[in-house]
């Protein structure tokens, strides 16, 4: 039982450090919601026996590190959408300054 959880774990958490630092950086969270709860069973089976917990702490870091990278991309990394929202709004000022001029020079 446990061996198999320290391979999820693992295999979760390198998954989700790849993901991370990559272009996809939307689909690590759920790599990382798996690796931390592998991490917490280990943690509460480890109390009960006495053994090495190093893969624990691995598995925790490399967690915590994705769960960083992801929440700095998320943060960080501008919605193209607003950006050409404001395109197609000067876009729409423009054509109207230009039709307003229009009409004043049919005017003259």
């Amino acid at each position: 039982m446990k061996n198999i959880l320290v391979v999820i774990g693992f295999t979760s958490a390198i998954v989700a450090a790849i993901l991370s630092s990559s272009k996809f950086y939307s689909f690590s969270i759920l790599p990382i919601i798996i690796a931390f709860v592998c991490g917490l069973v280990l943690l509460f089976i480890s109390k009960n026996v006495k053994n090495n917990t190093k893969s624990i702490q691995y598995i925790f870091l490399l967690a915590i590190i994705s769960l960083t990278l992801t929440i700095y991309k998320n943060v960080t990394v501008k919605p193209k959408n607003i950006e050409t929202e404001q395109i197609d709004q000067n876009k729409s000022i423009d054509s109207e300054s230009e039709s307003e001029l229009k009409q004043i020079e049919g005017k003259i």
